[in-house]
């Protein structure tokens, strides 16, 4: 420790200071990993050899880590947040009566909060994909009501 601090010139406020711009963004190898596994999310979800296995691992805990993702967006980036939603849109869009398991536990109101009450992150991908994402949340009636709630109109078209 006060071979790090003499490091830093014996200021402890520039080490500090070091350690939080660290902690302000994802380990490059760790996003490698993460962008690899949600990739091949992607490719298994619409394959049917792997529908079975799907299905358990979004009653498992991929669902809480998906949200972690998509609500600390800042931390992860805009590549990763991009395709935590792709893997929830395919997702829904291949398993329709399993939406409702999503909101459940509470990943699409994570995923509309991201989208609608936070800022969205300003990627061309992220702007592109909000109709697939927005049409796939609202696949239910209960989908729709919380997207209507949330006044997504009045925020997404401000200019």
């Amino acid at each position: 420790s006060s071979g790090i601090n003499a490091e830093y010139g014996g200021n402890s406020k520039a080490f500090q200071s070091s350690l939080k711009s660290l902690n302000s963004c994802i380990i490059s190898q760790r996003a490698a990993l993460l962008k690899s596994i949600l990739n091949f999310l992607k490719r298994a979800i619409p394959d049917q050899l792997f529908s079975e296995y799907i299905r358990n691992v979004m009653d498992g805990s991929l669902p809480t880590s998906l949200k972690h993702i998509i609500n600390k967006a800042e931390y992860y980036g805009p590549s990763l947040f991009f395709l935590a939603t792709e893997v929830v849109t395919l997702y829904v869009f291949h398993e329709p009566s399993l939406l409702s398991s999503l909101q459940d536990r509470k990943l699409t109101d994570v995923i509309l909060d991201a989208l609608v009450v936070k800022e969205v992150p300003p990627t061309r991908e992220v702007i592109a994909s909000l109709p697939n994402i927005l049409s796939a949340l609202c696949l239910n009636q209960r989908g729709l009501e919380a997207f209507m709630k949330c006044k997504p109109f009045d925020r997404l078209f401000h200019v």
